[in-house]
């Protein structure tokens, strides 16, 4: 009889230690009281809303970020910073200099050290031409990417606010004549600037040089230097319209005298959207419809939103008509679309995943 007392009271004795150990585990800590609401609030809405790429870069391994997901696919997101000491791999002397490097290093600088080194000093003056300059950055609100083929023009307004898409539309060129007086292009680029929507910057994807075999063929040449001519009339008009070029739209200054306009157009380089969004095969571009899909359907609410840029949110009237279209207004549509999204990232934004995936060598 004794020596079964005796057993039962050195189980209960574990228990006891179990259950004190585990009662310190989840008291007020110093990993409680060593940190302000603000800051405790800052660090739960870091570890519970960032990705395990935006962990890693507060040198967290990716054997701990993946048990922290873990963690909280299981029983929800972390409510007190103690919770996080139940984690397995995280003792609480981990878990302070985790605590303390949130708390004390910016996002910003984070996201600068965390890319690659050939990109950390990278211009975005090489992506766009004419270069951008930081007072534009700065201050923008709004941008449309025109997208220009033989077939049609389209053209997408994104607001800065929301990453949102305001304005998407199209004209089709198949009612055109294949060849067209300089003044008959004219006439046709000032009709389209009426619809292209306001806003603080325009972009359009620089033209790519004609190959050999192009140069050989009339009919290549000859839509290819209209584009051209198109694309330059359109350039010259947008900077020069006051419904357009919001520096001319100051009824207080005198400008009679003015001899110089504020440029708003860009060109975004050749085929970069496609090779940020893998839609480069070679040195060609395929369809983009199950990308552009994914982003209209998307509308900034999908979690498992995989595409290296930032989701977009969209009107329902926008999503509705692009949808009913045929593929090829879709595509047509969507080349505008992916045109203002890589400028907005690479450009305004600098998202360090977009900034990582032109990078690649991969097409």
């Amino acid at each position: 009889m004794a020596s079964t007392f005796l057993r039962k009271s050195q189980i209960n004795l574990r228990q006891i230690a179990k259950y004190s150990i585990n009662s310190t585990r989840y008291s007020d800590t110093t990993l409680s009281t060593n940190f302000t609401h603000d800051e405790k609030t800052k660090i739960l809405n870091t570890l519970n809303d960032s990705t395990e790429e935006q962990l890693s870069m507060w040198r967290v391994s990716q054997s701990r970020i993946k048990n922290l997901e873990s963690w909280k696919k299981r029983r929800g997101p972390f409510q007190t910073l103690n919770d996080v000491l139940d984690v397995e791999g995280l003792s609480e002397t981990i878990l302070r200099n985790l605590y303390e490097n949130i708390v004390n290093n910016p996002v910003e600088e984070l996201l600068n050290k965390s890319k690659p080194a050939s990109l950390r000093n990278k211009r975005t003056k090489q992506l766009v031409t004419p270069v951008l300059c930081e007072n534009v950055v700065n201050t923008i609100t709004t941008a449309t990417g025109i997208h220009l083929t033989p077939m049609g023009i389209s053209w997408a307004r994104l607001s800065c606010d929301k990453n949102k898409l305001t304005n998407w539309n199209f004209e089709d060129f198949s009612s055109l004549p294949q060849k067209m007086l300089p003044s008959e292009t004219f006439d046709q680029a000032l009709n389209l600037v009426r619809h292209i929507p306001p806003s603080d910057l325009y972009i359009f994807e620089a033209n790519h040089q004609l190959g050999p075999q192009g140069q050989t063929q009339s009919a290549t040449v000859s839509s290819y230097t209209q584009k051209q001519e198109l694309t330059s009339m359109l350039l010259a008009l947008l900077n020069t319209s006051v419904n357009h070029n919001m520096t001319l739209q100051n009824p207080s200054e005198d400008r009679s005298n003015q001899t110089t306009i504020e440029n708003r157009v860009f060109f975004l380089r050749s085929k970069l959207p496609a090779r940020l969004f893998r839609t480069l095969v070679g040195n060609e571009k395929v369809a983009a419809g199950t990308i552009i899909t994914e982003l209209v359907e998307n509308d900034g609410k999908n979690k498992l939103f995989n595409l290296p840029c930032t989701p977009i949110t969209i009107e329902d009237q926008l999503r509705d008509a692009f949808m009913s279209r045929a593929s090829p207004t879709k595509e047509l549509l969507g080349q505008a679309l992916l045109l203002v999204i890589s400028f907005m990232d690479l450009c305004i934004y600098k998202n360090s995943t977009s900034l990582s995936a032109i990078s690649s060598r991969k097409k």
